[in-house]
This record gives C-alpha cells, structure tokens and sequence, in this order.
C-alpha cells in the first residue's frame, strides 16, 4: 500500500448549537460546542484540528480524524459574534452528531 500526506484535513459545517461557557483557556474565553447538525464534512487545506488526512493511492482513500473529544480549537467567533476564543466538543456531542450525520462531503466551504 502506498499511503502520502495530502496537505489537507477535514472540517465541518455546523448548524444549530449552542456555545456554553466553561471557563477560560490560554487566557481567552472557552465555550464547549453542544447539539446541532453537521451539514457537511469538506476537505480543506487548514483543518481547525490542525491534523492532516493521508491517501492510499491504492484505492484512492483519505484517512483522518474529523473532531478530536476534548481538542480545544481557536476559533474568531462566539456566541455573540467576533470573539476570540477557543471551542471544544466532547465525545458524546461528537457520538451524537456522528449518528445524526446526513450531510454531504464536499471540497472547501
């Protein structure tokens, strides 16, 4: 099998959530990500993660996580607009929104 890095990751589209503050991380606001639906998973060259997917040329085949539990994530925008800040899920919101998945994948959002 010949597997490469691509250079590129995942991310979602999310609708629907909610952020619930949960204290601070490197001294910015930290909302935990609850509910929603994701709507898409893209394939993009700066995954919020920051973990790449590799490709089995083989089959043609991209592997990488989508969420990580517990990752927290810097993100510009909380819950009431610009913000910086940093986001997280946690394994049951990522159990759920992986069961509740009827989205598309698509090449960048």
């Amino acid at each position: 099998m010949t597997t490469f890095h691509t250079g590129t990751g995942f991310s979602i589209e999310l609708t629907n959530y909610q952020l619930v503050r949960k204290g601070e991380y490197e001294g910015l606001p930290l909302y935990e990500a609850v509910g929603g639906q994701v709507t898409a998973i893209a394939i993009v060259e700066e995954p919020a993660i920051g973990i790449e997917t590799i490709a089995n040329s083989v089959d043609q085949t991209l592997v990488g996580p989508v969420m990580i539990p517990d990752l927290k994530i810097y993100r510009s925008t909380g819950p009431i607009g610009d913000e910086d800040c940093y986001w997280y899920f946690s394994a049951d919101t990522i159990r759920r929104l992986q069961q509740s998945f009827k989205g598309q994948i698509k090449l960048g959002h």
